[in-house]
């Protein structure tokens, strides 16, 4: 939780016009009379415009940020809380100017989003919605928290505590690490981006959804990277042609914003986003065109390299790829991936880490490759034996293809005609040399 010193100035906003707006307005208001640390912190505005007419100036800017408290309308009316924040990709349908969008308060919305999850009442979904209508003349940072779809729940006053008990947390919630993101792609009612903020710690200003990508230029890329204050960005690749697809990821590769996926994000857990940046450019300087996978590593403030012999990794890869990959789960190491593999020779750690963690990994390649072949040294050579089945010696014996191979394989020893063939009589051992420093064993 933010200390008091530390809690930031927050204007609510709602429209007599709006029932649940008004309905949400007061139970927080019932809320906030008994909290009277936060509330010098907060600031009141009840509007008699609509909130998506109203008129950006009009608003005092003496806050550091505006919670719009709003009702939700749709076509197909169905009971959701929303969070999302204003402007338009293209025309002004709903207020607001044309191909304007306003600064997002986008760790807010984070905390929005996963206050609704815990104080929903049942029968309510909740989601992002993308950018969509207006007021876009906005000063400050701000998002919509809305209730909805129909006056069944405009007028749920259930809901609408729900919703406020949501403000109230999110008003002194800790967002420090929170992870910046604008979303491209998928739909209205942004499932994909939801979800990603349910599960991690990525918090989503701006998005555009795929029906709004025809409006996508430099200029608009760049507006909604600076009003999302954008660490990275998600792309729902799924959601768009492949065409657009690599128009975003090309606009974003020019001003070098990260592109993250959800398994990326998980895969984070609570590496500060400052630390994976100094990982991410130590990787496009040394392995261009990889992608990392974090592990264990809690922090990373002089992120360096440790490699292990490729050819000793591509073993490993070849005889128990996933078991090596499960093994670094619990290391304070980047894997990297890409470019036609799943795990490349070179490991990032903080330098805190990297003491003995080379021998660590030869160590882990080992015990895996050894568990299945029958290994032994000569000086810094690691020796690997291998035996495999050899259909020729199998039919000089005159043995044809079928049950019986399998049988052999087995390890059983088969009858042909009044001969016993034995297992190894149809087996080729070869051998595979490494070269392992006994310093790194």
């Amino acid at each position: 939780m933010t200390s008091k010193s530390t809690i930031p100035r927050t204007f609510l906003i709602s429209s007599r016009k709006d029932p649940a707006g008004t309905l949400i307005h007061e139970e927080l208001c019932m809320i906030l009379k008994n909290e009277p640390g936060i509330a010098p912190y907060i600031r009141h505005l009840y509007s008699d415009e609509r909130l998506i007419f109203l008129n950006g100036p009009s608003i005092p800017g003496d806050s550091d940020r505006i919670i719009f408290l709003s009702r939700h309308a749709s076509e197909r009316p169905r009971p959701v809380m929303t969070v999302h924040v204003t402007g338009n990709f293209g025309p002004a349908d709903y207020g607001g100017t044309p191909h304007t969008l306003t600064p997002a308060a986008s760790e807010l919305m984070h905390a929005l989003l996963n206050g609704l999850v815990r104080y929903a009442p049942e029968g309510y979904e909740v989601m992002y919605e993308a950018t969509h209508h207006g007021p876009t003349d906005i000063p400050l940072p701000s998002c919509f928290i809305e209730i909805g779809s129909s006056s069944i729940e405009w007028n749920d006053r259930g809901g609408a505590r729900a919703v406020a008990m949501t403000v109230r947390d999110a008003l002194v919630n800790d967002t420090s690490t929170v992870i910046r993101m604008a979303g491209f792609g998928g739909t209205h009612y942004a499932q994909r981006q939801t979800e990603i903020s349910k599960l991690t710690r990525g918090g989503f200003g701006h998005i555009m959804p795929t029906r709004d990508i025809q409006y996508l230029t430099e200029k608009m890329f760049l507006e909604v990277i600076s009003c999302s204050q954008a660490q990275a960005i998600f792309v729902d690749g799924k959601a768009m042609s492949g065409k657009e697809e690599r128009m975003i990821s090309g606009f974003a590769e020019k001003y070098a914003i990260p592109v993250l996926g959800q398994g990326d994000l998980i895969r984070l857990k609570q590496l500060p986003f400052s630390d994976y940046l100094k990982i991410r450019n130590l990787v496009l300087k040394d392995a261009p065109g990889c992608s990392c996978i974090v592990h264990d590593l809690p922090h990373c403030y002089e992120p360096v390299i440790c490699t292990i012999p490729d050819d000793l990794l591509q073993e490993v890869m070849k005889t128990a790829p996933d078991e090596f990959i499960q093994t670094l789960g619990p290391l304070p190491i980047v894997h990297l991936t890409g470019k036609g593999k799943a795990c490349h020779s070179m490991f990032i750690t903080d330098k805190k880490y990297s003491l003995g963690l080379s021998d660590q990994l030869i160590s882990l390649c080992l015990t895996l490759i050894q568990d299945r072949y029958a290994c032994s040294f000569e000086g810094d050579t690691l020796i690997i034996k291998k035996t495999r089945f050899d259909p020729k010696k199998a039919q000089r014996l005159g043995i044809s293809p079928g049950p019986l191979y399998s049988e052999l394989m087995a390890g059983k020893s088969i009858l042909v005609g009044e001969s016993m063939v034995y297992p190894d009589m149809v087996m080729t051992e070869t051998e595979h040399r490494i070269m392992i420093s006994q310093r790194q064993i």
